[in-house]
């Protein structure tokens, strides 16, 4: 089968029918440079995908309905078992499709059909009640990046997306943090700030989760900084209690412990951490009615670079590069999720306006959860929640204030 492709500025548009249907060749309508321009990100999609598909491009002039017509004439001539596929293009091109559908409606040889990226339907164009076999098709967080030309970095130690593992023992662990944040996440993004500088400063050169510091060195270090030290015995003792950190020394020269495990590690180091991973804890536990989940993939920490090519620190080239807190995928549709465990300002809501628009188009969903605003006042507020509202950003706000059930809720609902 060949598909044609009227070619959009929206990935998924171009390659749903491709991923759905499985044809052995794909025919592109449209402006020669941008199509060519997508062409190793497609075809590095659909090798990852086993795909054995040939892509041909086909340049039009977007303003000529003879020329278009003329080129829609000819593949029809030259296809045997052709489809196409009026999800994307122009109106003008559409046009020329039905001056080409007009010519060749009693020949059979015109099938089209139109796909809903939203829900995966595939719809009959022609009324004559044959519509192409077709699967529902589901995207990986990577592979939605990688169809849009981006890179899903993974993690080498320093940078990149980590790859977290979830068992009944971290689940535990993450609630149990999430119920020491909940009582003031101010003052826990103060703590782990001052654990973060003690990893990072740690004389324990060889040794990541046992770590020792002199303790007016790391004070020092934060002034010139401009970070307050902070060590709230309350909460040191229910990291404690918790088993989250062991053999605590505390005294005029020396601060020392152990961390449990890496993934707990990761978790007490950076303040907004442990609000994403409960984002995706529910994520990951949401269901549909019929005991499916909810999400097809789910990641946080998601580290995109822009292009096909990771560039090290020794290129001269650099990188345009973004960490989305949270990014969920269902069907073809990506979720992105910018998570704030404390305060936020307009800048948040451009970056996810920006990323997102970028890696799903008019497809992309985008959300911003956080604790709360910071010091802004009421009119401030106002502002902010318009400025989200004007980029379709919905807003969750006060997760702190919410029971568990409450919160995976409205997670489980963020696409209703």
């Amino acid at each position: 089968m060949t598909i044609v492709e009227f070619y959009d500025g929206v990935s998924i548009v171009n390659m749903a029918s491709c991923l759905a249907m499985k044809p052995n060749k794909v025919i592109f309508i449209g402006e020669n440079k941008p199509m060519k321009k997508q062409e190793d990100a497609y075809l590095r999609f659909v090798t990852s995908r086993n795909l054995n598909v040939e892509f041909d491009f086909k340049p039009i002039n977007k303003n000529s309905v003879e020329q278009i017509v003329s080129v829609l004439a000819e593949i029809v001539e030259a296809e045997e078992n052709c489809a196409f596929d009026l999800t994307g293009g122009e109106d003008l091109v559409l046009v020329a499709m039905g001056i080409v559908f007009e010519k060749y409606r009693n020949t059979n040889k015109v099938q089209m059909h139109r796909f809903n990226i939203r829900t995966g339907t595939v719809y009959d164009c022609d009324s004559d009640g044959l519509l192409p076999n077709a699967e529902q098709p589901k995207l990986s967080v990577k592979e939605n990046i990688m169809l849009y030309g981006g890179t899903l970095v993974s993690f080498n130690g320093e940078k990149g997306t980590y790859d977290w593992v979830f068992d009944d023992d971290f689940e535990s662990d993450l609630k149990n943090m999430w119920e020491i944040c909940k009582v003031n996440p101010g003052l826990w993004n103060s703590q782990i700030c001052t654990l973060s500088f003690i990893a990072e400063n740690n004389n324990l050169k060889n040794s990541q989760l046992d770590v020792s510091v002199n303790k007016t060195d790391i004070e020092e270090i934060m002034k010139s900084k401009k970070y307050k030290f902070t060590w709230v015995p309350g909460i040191i003792k229910t990291f404690i209690k918790k088993g989250f950190i062991s053999d605590v020394v505390y005294s005029d020269d020396q601060i020392s412990f152990s961390f449990k495990n890496e993934q707990i590690m990761l978790c007490l180091i950076k303040e907004g951490t442990l609000l994403e991973l409960m984002v995706l804890l529910f994520a990951r536990s949401a269901k549909e009615k019929d005991g499916t989940p909810k999400f097809d993939d789910a990641v946080n920490g998601a580290y995109i670079d822009w292009d096909l090519t990771v560039h090290d620190a020794t290129d001269d080239e650099k990188d345009t590069e973004n960490e989305i807190d949270v990014i969920l995928m269902k069907g073809l549709v990506p979720v992105f999720v910018s998570c704030k465990n404390g305060y936020v300002d307009e800048t948040e809501l451009y970056k996810l306006n920006t990323v997102a628009n970028k890696f799903g188009g008019v497809y992309a969903q985008k959300v911003l959860i956080a604790t709360y605003f910071g010091k802004s006042t009421v009119e401030g507020h106002k502002y902010f929640v318009q400025r989200a509202k004007d980029m379709k950003i919905q807003l969750i706000e006060n997760v702190h204030d919410l029971s568990d059930e409450a919160f995976a809720k409205k997670i489980k609902n963020l696409l209703s």
